[in-house]
């Protein structure tokens, strides 16, 4: 495994982060202390997708009522929804593929700023990698992805099974209509409460049940720092107790609680004001100013 002398983007990592830490510690001192006021919440049920809308500077936070259930979640700018949302690769670019209390979830190019942070999370991580290894985690991103029918048809032979493609799909066009949702036709999901671990050779995932790791009352917060629309699926592999066939794997409702600070919204972290172009944008202006390093000559 390499070690931080040899991560070469290391400096970059901090010097992308340092700023937005300031809000993270914050609120997550403000949210420990129960100094967070209700605004809104709601019961996700199985096998369907929700959309809701998330404001500047407040807190969402996922919550486990009966048992383990994984969700994928997708942020979109509200503003925006069809050119800026958070994005996987930024977000793994400036942090691990695991998330983590103060992980930002960066947005897409050519924005590149943080849209939440990840503020607490009680699932007890020790003991989940005393039972399944010290890179098993239950937060992380993986290939822009998120389970879809075409999956679960190659696996199990099933035709149109309940999957996140289907479930984000029906919260986005809840929340921002039928264009944007053909637009993130297969959108950038961030998982939670699924166990899972980047622990092959070559790089793949192992999946672990969450049974007795992951329990009723265990949640994770995040903090926005834009008006945000959010999707969330509740992933029919629900406690991935059991996964030999759809019908046998348990799903769980979920509590989604919204929460300000005592006196309104919370301190977000500074919008960075990237000056990068669209990408079509760029090429079509016939590439102005563009930055490059130089050809190499042969060794």
């Amino acid at each position: 495994m390499a070690d931080e002398e040899n991560d070469i983007i290391l400096y970059a990592k901090k010097k992308v982060n340092e700023p937005n830490n300031k809000s993270y510690e914050n609120a997550k001192k403000l949210s420990e202390a129960g100094k967070l006021k209700l605004v809104s919440e709601f019961i996700l049920e199985p096998y369907g997708g929700r959309g809701f809308e998330l404001k500047k500077g407040q807190v969402v936070r996922y919550e486990l009522i009966s048992g383990p259930q994984i969700i994928d979640l997708f942020y979109m700018v509200k503003s925006r929804p069809m050119e800026e949302w958070a994005d996987t690769f930024h977000t793994s670019a400036f942090g691990p593929h695991t998330q983590w209390e103060g992980s930002h979830y960066y947005s897409n190019s050519p924005w590149c700023r943080p849209l939440v942070t990840m503020i607490r999370d009680t699932v007890d991580a020790k003991k989940m990698q005393e039972l399944y290894g010290p890179a098993a985690a239950h937060s992380y991103v993986l290939h822009n992805g998120a389970c879809s029918p075409a999956v679960w048809e190659s696996v199990f032979g099933t035709v149109n099974s309940n999957a996140c493609h289907y479930n984000l799909a029906q919260a986005i066009m809840e929340i921002a209509g039928e264009e944007v949702a053909r637009r993130h036709i297969h959108p950038a999901a961030f998982m939670h409460f699924q166990c899972i671990a980047f622990d092959k050779t070559p790089t793949a995932l192992t999946y672990f049940s969450a049974k007795g790791v992951i329990n009723p009352g265990d949640f994770v917060e995040l903090l926005a720092h834009e008006d945000l629309l959010v999707a969330i699926s509740p992933c029919p592999l629900g406690d991935q107790e059991d996964m030999s066939s759809m019908e046998n794997c348990t799903c769980y409702p979920v509590r989604v609680a919204i929460f300000e600070g005592e006196d309104g919204p919370l301190e977000t972290a500074p919008d960075p004001g990237r000056k990068s172009m669209n990408a079509v944008d760029f090429i079509k202006a016939g590439r102005p100013g563009m930055v490059v390093g130089k050809i190499g000559s042969k060794e």
